[in-house]
């Protein structure tokens, strides 16, 4: 989760989020600096305030409690671990580490009684009981999988990269190494939600407005309209963006998301790497998908992004991770799907974008 879920009636002058990311080019395996956080003006449209908040190896991906203040964040290394924070005027205070069970930990889902953790370099999927107060506890469920895709080198095994939640205690979780939608519930495996075109990679997820979920291939670089079940397909594989990308050159889709503000909330954003844009959709009434506009990001490899409502509630602002350029990157959204890149600060290597609540 990633994006804030905006209320238009309850508009902020400034944001603050959590910002998670890798280490510097040239260090060490494993010694990202730890979580910072910035502040966003929303009336000047500026980010200001950087500052590192504590000191955690690798947290490329960082999740709140829905309702306790507890932050939780990955260590992305090959024994995988998770960190729990308590959230204290702005500071974090350690509260616990734990391994995952799995390796390359890159994506969690906390739900009011359960962490939920993907491991993309085996595809372990991990859940995490938690105690009334939002802490892991007790011995995690460790569900691991198999199979592999028609992509030799990031199709030779199970690769899960994000967890979906779905309600009722169920989760999806997307493999990219599989082609699958896999669900678990927490009583454990469910079989397969989903199962993709081969060679789609999935990725991230989005619930649309009317109860569809999106779902973007890494690797066909398009985006899948599912029933909400999963059962069927509603629009086969649309591109997830309009521009062409020269032939041997990546287009790798990261994160998607709807729009929060009170004239976005039926536009999707996608971000491509390597193109380094931001598409925009129209949702339509059939859930069907209208492309509206690809804008640069303004820096390179966009991870992941964050959607906070503008001043006048109408548009968004959106807040991207641009890893490879070490910057973060905002761009203004207006409700006709049109996007303008507005300021970009110096970060390095950043990963995660997380409004703080």
């Amino acid at each position: 989760m990633f994006c804030m879920s905006g209320d238009s009636g309850d508009l902020k002058d400034s944001v603050d989020f959590w910002i998670g990311g890798y280490q510097a080019e040239g260090s060490e395996p494993g010694s990202g600096e730890g979580i910072w956080r910035v502040t966003l003006d929303v009336r000047s449209e500026q980010l200001t305030g950087k500052r590192q908040v504590i000191t955690t190896p690798v947290p490329s991906f960082v999740a709140r409690h829905p309702s306790k203040p507890v932050l939780y964040a990955v260590a992305e290394s090959d024994e995988g671990s998770v960190s729990a924070f308590n959230i204290a005027n702005g500071a974090l205070e350690h509260l616990l580490t734990a391994p995952t069970g799995g390796s390359f930990p890159c994506h969690l889902r906390a739900t009011a009684d359960a962490l939920w953790v993907a491991n993309y370099g085996d595809g372990v999927v991990t859940r995490f009981k938690l105690d009334d107060d939002g802490v892991p506890t007790g011995d995690p469920d460790v569900h691991r999988h198999a199979g592999s895709g028609p992509n030799s080198e990031r199709q030779e095994g199970p690769h899960a990269h994000y967890v979906h939640d779905v309600g009722g205690g169920s989760v999806w979780v997307s493999d990219l190494g599989t082609d699958q939608l896999r669900r678990i519930t927490s009583a454990g495996a469910d079989g397969i939600a989903a199962v993709l075109p081969a060679g789609t990679g999935p990725r991230h997820m989005a619930t649309l407005p009317g109860g569809a979920v999106v779902v973007v291939g890494e690797l066909d670089a398009r985006l899948h309209v599912l029933s909400a079940d999963g059962r069927e397909v509603l629009h086969a594989g649309r591109r997830a963006l309009a521009q062409d990308v020269p032939q041997g050159e990546p287009c790798q889709p990261s994160h998607l998301a709807m729009g929060v503000s009170e004239g976005t909330r039926s536009l999707l954003y996608v971000a491509s790497r390597g193109p380094d844009v931001l598409s925009v959709f129209a949702v339509e009434e059939d859930q069907s998908l209208s492309h509206l506009s690809d804008t640069h990001v303004g820096g390179s490899w966009p991870r992941h992004f964050a959607v906070v409502p503008d001043n006048r509630g109408s548009g968004d602002l959106v807040l991207v991770a641009n890893q490879y350029s070490s910057t973060l990157d905002l761009l203004r959204m207006t409700p006709a799907g049109s996007a303008e890149h507005v300021t970009s600060l110096d970060f390095v290597a950043p990963s995660c974008v997380l409004p703080v609540t």
